[in-house]
């Protein structure tokens, strides 16, 4: 296992029902990911969205970490429920049927390349959702970690 970090770029915010969703591409170098790979995934985001979300008045804002990685091409849905509660779920497709997207069995949360992500959107989530006196939708969808290298110790 060698250490190789890896390149993140925005995806921009891709609208999903009343949902918005923020999406990040990892890929090993700064080659952007096959556009049918990205649509695919896009298209599959929906079916990773909390079922739970009726009930909840939390702003539907969430992220997605869509990483071609080593392996497989990884799909990680993040949305933010309850207030502060941070829902997952995943999915990924082979590289020989890279736009067939099937969800992950295993309860996994992203890889160490994926995480920046997540770190990034947990400080976004509580400068904009939770420290102003009603959530700032609009400033948090606009809050996206910078594209470059990721992964970095």
């Amino acid at each position: 296992m060698g250490f190789s970090a890896r390149y993140l770029a925005s995806g921009g915010v891709l609208p999903v029902g009343d949902w918005q969703i923020k999406r990040y591409l990892v890929t090993v170098t700064d080659t952007p990911l096959d556009d049918a790979v990205v649509e695919a995934a896009a298209s599959f985001l929906p079916k990773l969205l909390p079922s739970s979300a009726g009930t909840d008045d939390t702003p539907r804002v969430a992220f997605s970490v869509l990483h071609k990685g080593m392996d497989a091409i990884w799909l990680n849905l993040y949305a933010w429920v309850y207030g502060e509660i941070l829902h997952c779920r995943a999915a990924s497709a082979a590289f020989d049927a890279p736009t067939v997207f099937t969800p992950l069995r295993e309860p996994l949360i992203g890889c160490v390349w994926e995480l920046p992500a997540l770190v990034h959107e947990r400080s976004a989530w509580v400068r904009h959702g939770l420290q102003p006196p009603e959530p700032a939708v609009e400033a948090y969808l606009a809050d996206f970690l910078p594209e470059g290298p990721v992964g970095a110790p």
